[in-house]
């Protein structure tokens, strides 16, 4: 099994997902209203669910370490615990670009999502820093515990003015669910790549 996370990880892996996502991204049509910029905001969007994806496994890994406290599932949830922070980092990062582009802002600090996507980044942030200095497995656990519920409540239950809601899941295009749905399945695969790579640079620390 082992070896088969070596070759998931390899740089080659890495690539072949890497090039994968550009390509779902290029063949994505133009939308009537949105132009080209549709790509960025498939991105921004795909970002986005990978981000609670990871949130949700960190989570349910923390719950199983109160468990079970084995250090196969201590060091998961740290590396899922970084992973989630840099997939949020980035996902703010093509929101902000994506928003520039659809509404001649950076942030639309008056769009209670982008409030919300603002308050996660800065609590699984603080809440890492927080779990380095600790250096407690079972603090990083209830850590993660804590961001996977805080970002689904924060993220799922914000209302929307500007943001339509789930509009690529309510299309009417079959084709813009369908490379929608590729790019999730790949940055979600380079995602856990990352957190695989992440575990394995883990030395033991505190129970």
């Amino acid at each position: 099994m082992e070896k088969v996370w070596a070759v998931f990880r390899s740089p080659w892996a890495i690539a072949v997902f890497v090039v994968l996502a550009a390509v779902d991204l290029w063949l994505i049509p133009a939308e009537q209203t949105l132009g080209g910029i549709i790509k960025v905001i498939f991105l921004h969007g795909a970002l986005v669910e990978v981000g609670l994806l990871i949130f949700a496994a960190a989570g349910l890994v923390g719950l199983a370490y109160v468990v079970w406290r084995t250090d196969k599932l201590a060091q998961w949830g740290a590396a899922l615990q970084k992973t989630g922070v840099i997939i949020w980092i980035v996902y703010a990062l093509a929101s902000m670009i994506s928003t520039k582009l659809a509404w001649g802002q950076w942030i639309a600090w008056d769009e209670p999502r982008v409030r919300a996507s603002a308050m996660v980044l800065g609590f699984c942030i603080v809440s890492m820093l927080f779990s380095w200095w600790v250096g407690s497995h079972m603090f990083t656990a209830l850590a993660n515990v804590a961001v996977t519920g805080l970002s689904f409540y924060l993220i799922k239950g914000a209302s929307i003015l500007r943001h339509p809601f789930d509009p690529i899941g309510t299309s009417s295009s079959d084709t813009y669910r369908l490379y929608f749905g590729a790019l999730i399945v790949i940055v979600l695969l380079l995602a856990v790549q990352l957190a695989s790579w992440l575990r394995k640079q883990q030395t033991p620390a505190a129970m």
